[in-house]
């Protein structure tokens, strides 16, 4: 399992409760939510609506950007049949920086003009985003043990 993928697998397995309403992660470290289509799943810092986008396509997940409350399709972060997707943290930044042109092209069309935003202050705020998965994907789960005595 990937870098990316570990948290949606939560999700998928019930230890994240994802409902139509934002909900909070980790005391509001982050939030997730499910869109009405109820395929797609967004995860976002609690600022200015910036995060990724896992749209569930039943035994894989295509993931996308999603920045200031829009889901940019055009782009894929990572795409659930591909091989080369990437697997650690700083694989997934290598991927943002290369389809940050991209991004760039797809905010300037028309569609997200309303956006106001650029590529570079999406880049820019996934490093706070990388930082929350970094640190939710190394939290281990303590159950509750047998009592001794």
């Amino acid at each position: 399992m990937n870098f990316l993928e570990h948290v949606y697998d939560h999700v998928r397995s019930g230890k994240i409760n994802n409902y139509p309403q934002p909900v909070a992660l980790n005391l509001g470290l982050a939030y997730t939510m499910q869109l009405p289509d109820r395929k797609t799943s967004l995860f976002w810092l609690p600022y200015e609506f910036t995060g990724l986008a896992y749209i569930d396509l039943g035994h894989q997940v295509n993931i996308y950007p999603y920045y200031r409350g829009a889901v940019i399709e055009e782009v894929e972060l990572s795409r659930g049949t591909d091989l080369h997707k990437p697997q650690t943290e700083e694989a997934f930044m290598k991927q943002l920086y290369v389809s940050g042109w991209e991004l760039h092209k797809a905010l300037a069309e028309e569609k997200y003009q309303y956006l106001q935003g650029s590529a570079a202050d999406y880049i820019a705020k996934m490093y706070g985003f990388v930082d929350w998965l970094r640190y939710y994907n190394s939290a281990r789960d303590i159950g509750t043990g047998k009592r001794m005595g």
